[in-house]
């Protein structure tokens, strides 16, 4: 079950070089510092905006995959359009619901990604082995809620668990959150593909989103 936390606090995110020192395993998605998106990009256009810079970063990694079939998202060309689009359907936050967003937004460029809830740890390893990003809703009090983007999972022998993230605050590739089962998250979301979109009249072009 998961911990709503009451009393403000920290999100508990750790960059690399405050992280044990003991012997690891460790599987990740690779994605270049320079494409990830973070808040302060999109400042000027919109606040408690951390779900879709969640959305911009999944875009951006599934991109890279053709399995995906997000050929009518450009994401490594006007990243400034994109992203005013992307939060014409996401809104400012704070976004509780962000599954619906999600299939808006993939079923606007035709792709037939979808979201669904990810059970646990072995649901987030078997989207990393297969290079798929997970949307993660994580809280640090009442009114501390966050979406971040797992990318990857560090073992360590004695048992801890990490979770490597983007936390939309950051570019760099290298933060973590330690993975306590069912407490860590409050809602996490992998994609899986569906059938094709039938018909153009569930299409819309990316323009018109």
């Amino acid at each position: 079950m998961f911990k709503i936390r009451l009393k403000n606090g920290s999100y508990g995110f750790i960059y690399s070089e405050a992280m044990p020192t003991d012997e690891y395993t460790e599987k990740a998605i690779k994605i270049d510092p320079g494409q990830i998106a973070v808040t302060m990009d999109y400042s000027e256009y919109a606040e408690n905006h951390c779900a879709c810079v969640c959305a911009m970063n999944i875009l951006t990694i599934l991109k890279k995959d053709n399995a995906f079939d997000l050929k009518g998202c450009e994401v490594e060309k006007d990243r400034d359009t994109l992203f005013k689009k992307l939060h014409g359907i996401v809104k400012n936050g704070p976004v509780v619901f962000f599954k619906p967003k999600l299939k808006k937004i993939f079923k606007s460029i035709g792709s037939n990604v979808r979201y669904k809830k990810a059970k646990g740890l072995e649901d987030f390893e078997q989207c990393i082995a297969e290079n798929k990003p997970v949307a993660m809703m994580v809280n640090a009090g009442i009114t501390k809620w966050h979406w971040i983007t797992v990318i990857g999972i560090r073992k360590y022998k004695d048992g801890a668990i990490y979770l490597n993230i983007l936390d939309g605050w950051n570019k760099r590739t290298d933060r973590y959150l330690k993975y306590n089962g069912r407490e860590t998250y409050i809602r996490a979301l992998k994609p899986e593909l569906k059938l094709p979109l039938e018909g153009k009249g569930d299409r819309v072009a990316v323009d018109e989103v």
